[in-house]
């Protein structure tokens, strides 16, 4: 026993550790405010600027189609169809003289004939009107002017921006058709607004953004758009500014919107962390006092006091010792549970030892010698079938018939069956040989299984089982394998493709054996029951342990099944409800030690006699798996 005295530096370490959290937790807290609400305020303003630009370039764009949809009751209207044809003269007197752009709220609009020909137009620059032509967008051959003036196909139509010589304007132009939008082109209509300074406030006031605009009224040169986006952002001390650059109708860079998003949300983001951090420092400092003190009263000097005792036990040997305790919480009943204990340690110690390792030894070979006659089985049921085949194909009597097919005295018909008894006891022999290879399989199978079972026994005898991450259906797919083959017509075992989907970490040979048993007496329950209609199935899902992630095999037959008696007493040592003679009555109990020690539970279920069972493993999930 060793005699050396443990250091007593809990206060210390508790105080260096309270210290120590505190910090890192106003550290983590400052990183977590400054890396990430920081950066989400900035990202929150930066979608308001984003939703204010775009509710900017929406309100432009509804005034585009506004003026579209007036442009559209004009130009699909048959008294104007009949104008440009020359057919209704009075169309101008009784529908264009007078208030008319006023009405519309206009700022010009022109009627071309399909040739190309003004037949009408008027601009309304402030108070005065005066023709459209004053405003420079209807020169014949300019890029503006055709996209405005020749609607040669009746779907053609031209709605945007213009630079004018009364400043910038939304423009709409269409061909004009009859009412039912019917018939070839006659022509085009042309209404357009000035984007002046009355219309920004009326768009200011609509969408509730401090928005205004720009104009390249020289159209300078056309950047790439990979360098040059349509859509920038910029960050200033103050706000945000937004820039949509738009295109005139011969698709020119032209107009300029812009968008100011004011920072508050940044703002009050700094002041609200400043005082989070602040808050966060005095709470934390307050709490760690607070801790301290409670922990240094109510634990660390009681354990301090326990820790002494049991040291001195430990130097003197002298379990006759008692700590006295009489504090009325859990830790004076810990130390009045560790008096009781040190009264009766030292004389079950010596028994417990001498009578562990002989019950052990025991166990463990009664155990070994079971898991290998489960293997062994189904290795001996295989190697029997090739014995009797390997007989079965010495009773073919192809000497006899290649000794007959040698005789020229022999008759066609009859040559011709003996060719064909050759050809099908080849055939025989050939699928025999495939029988064979594959009992040979199996045996071989059962045969390293026995060999790992003996391996184990022999190098882990005294250490735990290593676990390792184990797949379902690889370890089922293996087990099945106790099943007689002879078997496999009368009884269906069933296995979801799900098995594959789950991981358990556990002894890989242990594993195997528990369900090599489990199996096993499931196939013997159904012969039991002497059904023809066998079936084993198996299901996998995921479950909870004590908040520990486990996998849940459940193995269900329809075999002999159990009353309530036999399923208290199913996992006991020695218990078994097979006939005399056929079982030791170790494998249910081993399986049960054997699941426990990789950290999982075994149950067992049945309806009663006659109505099959189900075994319940639970095992710990893999991680990662």
């Amino acid at each position: 026993m060793s005699k050396q005295r443990p250091a007593l530096a809990l206060q210390s370490k508790v105080s260096l550790t309270l210290a120590a959290l505190i910090a890192v937790f106003i550290i983590a807290s400052w990183l977590v405010l400054d890396l990430l609400i920081t950066p989400a305020f900035e990202e929150l303003e930066l979608k308001t600027a984003q939703s204010d630009l775009k509710r900017a370039e929406m309100a432009l764009q509804s005034d585009l189609e506004n003026l579209h949809t007036v442009a559209s009751d004009w130009a699909y209207w048959d008294d104007i169809y009949r104008y440009v044809r020359g057919e209704y003269p009075g169309f101008q007197r009784s529908n264009l003289d007078g208030p008319t752009l006023a009405t519309l709220d206009l700022g010009f609009m022109a009627i071309y004939a399909l040739d190309g020909q003004q037949m009408w137009s008027q601009a309304r620059l402030g108070d005065e009107f005066a023709e459209a032509a004053v405003l420079g967008i209807f020169t014949a051959g300019d890029p503006v002017a055709n996209a405005l003036t020749l609607h040669d196909e009746p779907a053609s139509d031209t709605t945007g921006i213009v630079d004018t010589a009364n400043g910038p304007a939304i423009v709409s132009s269409l061909p004009i058709l009859k009412s039912d939008e019917s018939g070839s082109s006659q022509g085009a209509l042309i209404m357009g607004q000035f984007l002046d300074d009355q219309r920004l406030s009326r768009m200011r006031a609509r969408t509730e953004v401090d928005m205004f605009w720009s104009f390249d009224t020289g159209h300078g040169t056309e950047a790439p758009m990979s360098t040059v986006p349509d859509t920038q952002f910029e960050l200033g001390r103050d706000g945000i500014a937004g820039l949509k650059v738009m295109y005139d109708i011969v698709g020119r860079p032209y107009l300029n919107l812009h968008s100011r998003t004011p920072r508050e949300t940044s703002l009050l983001g700094g002041q609200t962390v400043g005082v989070a951090l602040l808050f966060l420092a005095l709470s934390g400092a307050l709490v760690t006092i607070f801790v301290w003190a409670t922990l240094h009263v109510m634990i660390l000097r009681p354990i301090e006091t326990l820790a002494q005792h049991m040291h001195g036990i430990r130097e003197s040997g002298d379990l006759s010792r008692r700590l006295g305790g009489t504090r009325n919480d859990e830790i004076g009943a810990l130390a009045r549970q560790f008096d009781d204990l040190t009264g009766e340690v030292h004389d079950a110690r010596q028994a417990l030892l001498d009578q562990s390792f002989k019950a052990g030894k025991a166990d463990t070979a009664a155990e070994v010698l079971h898991n290998i006659r489960n293997a062994m089985t189904p290795m001996i049921n295989g190697l029997e079938r090739i014995g009797r085949a390997f007989r079965a194909t010495g009773k073919l009597r192809v000497e006899e018939a290649v000794e007959q097919l040698g005789d020229v005295s022999t008759p066609d018909d009859r040559k011709l069956k003996l060719l064909q008894y050759i050809d099908a006891s080849f055939k025989h022999v050939a699928d025999m040989g495939d029988d064979a290879d594959e009992d040979l399989r199996i045996a071989t199978a059962q045969a390293r299984q026995i060999e790992g079972i003996l391996a184990d026994q022999e190098k882990y005898a005294n250490v735990v089982p290593i676990a390792e991450n184990l797949k379902m259906d690889d370890v089922v797919g293996e087990a099945v394998h106790v099943i007689p083959k002879n078997a496999q017509s009368r009884v269906d075992v069933e296995m979801p493709s799900t098995l594959g989907s789950y991981m358990v970490e556990a002894h890989r040979i242990g594993l195997l054996q528990v369900l090599s048993n489990l199996i096993l007496n499931a196939y013997e329950s159904i012969q039991r029951r002497q059904e023809p209609d066998g079936q084993i199935h198996f299901e996998v899902g995921s479950a909870m342990l004590e908040d520990t992630d486990m996998v849940c095999l459940t193995i269900r037959d329809n075999g002999a099944g159990f009353d309530e008696e036999t399923g208290d007493r199913i996992f006991q040592r020695g218990f078994t409800s097979k006939t005399e003679g056929e079982t030791t009555g170790l494998g249910l109990h081993w399986c049960a030690n054997a699941v426990a020690g990789m950290g999982g539970r075994i149950r067992a279920e049945s309806k009663g006699l006659g109505k099959g069972a189900e075994f319940h493993v639970l095992l710990p999930a893999a991680q990662g798996g």
